[in-house]
């Protein structure tokens, strides 16, 4: 009932601030804080919660390092990410969920940049404008134009990963690099948003949940690993997270789990 409430009152605000900002667009930063402090009373209050509950409770903002070919199935959560920052979670969400390197953009980076094939002639590109044409904005971008734009910046952070390795956002904002995607935001929270997140299941599988861009870069360039932040994880994997601090045995296999390191 509580994360109804908060749902609503989220998209409420957001959609009388972007009526506003497009109106006035000098109230984008006043509004950009506003909503980090909405965000951040969201997750402290769900981290309260959490460290009455768990012996070993989440930290919303904590990264972990995975390797990316460790994330094989995806589990996108369509909402903004601090809704689901450190939620605990049962039910069946983690059984039966595609493949990520089934998804059409996965598939478009492999043919581009592995065989050369043009953005254009992805099956991708076609999604994308086919959606754009239909009044909808994808990616960003309102137009054919925009979107091929897109992609050329695509080409740039690929090559940047490539030449320079990959780099969280507070490295990025600390260094000479240009984001060529994301525009930087000196806000934590907003900083975090560009992270590649993952959700954790009940067997500790890592399944991806948002940052499709750098996790197929990632994979193309076959790195060891990245840094992931974690949103939400099922409850049984809690309960060996829990098990784990307290000294008792977990399941053979998850010793070394990322996301035992360091608790």
């Amino acid at each position: 009932m509580l994360g109804s409430s908060l749902s609503s009152a989220d998209d409420m605000l957001r959609g009388a601030g972007r009526k506003l900002a497009s109106r006035h667009p000098a109230w984008e930063g006043v509004l950009l804080h506003a909503r980090d402090k909405y965000a951040r009373a969201v997750v402290f209050a769900r981290s309260l919660s959490n460290r009455l509950k768990y012996d070993a409770p989440p930290d919303p903002y904590r990264l972990i390092d995975v390797d990316p070919q460790r994330i094989v199935h995806n589990d996108p959560l369509p909402r903004p990410r601090f809704k689901d920052a450190g939620r605990v979670v049962g039910g069946n969400w983690d059984r039966d969920r595609d493949r990520f390197e089934d998804m059409a953009v996965y598939r478009a980076y492999e043919a581009h940049f592995e065989r050369g094939v043009p953005w254009t002639e992805t099956e991708f590109f076609d999604l994308v404008i086919e959606d754009i044409e239909n009044g909808f904005v994808q990616w960003g971008c309102r137009s054919r134009e925009e979107f091929e734009e897109r992609t050329r910046r695509l080409d740039v952070l690929y090559e940047n990963i490539r030449t320079g390795g990959y780099k969280t956002q507070d490295e990025l904002m600390n260094s000479d690099v240009h984001d060529p995607i994301k525009e930087q935001h000196a806000l934590k929270t907003e900083r975090l948003k560009d992270e590649i997140a993952v959700n954790i299941g009940r067997d500790g599988e890592v399944f991806f949940s948002d940052g499709r861009n750098r996790l197929s870069i990632a994979k193309l360039l076959d790195l060891d690993s990245v840094p992931v932040r974690v949103l939400r994880r099922h409850e049984g994997w809690q309960e060996i997270r829990d098990a784990y601090v307290n000294g008792e045995a977990v399941p053979d296999g998850l010793e070394d789990h990322p996301d035992l390191a360091g608790l």
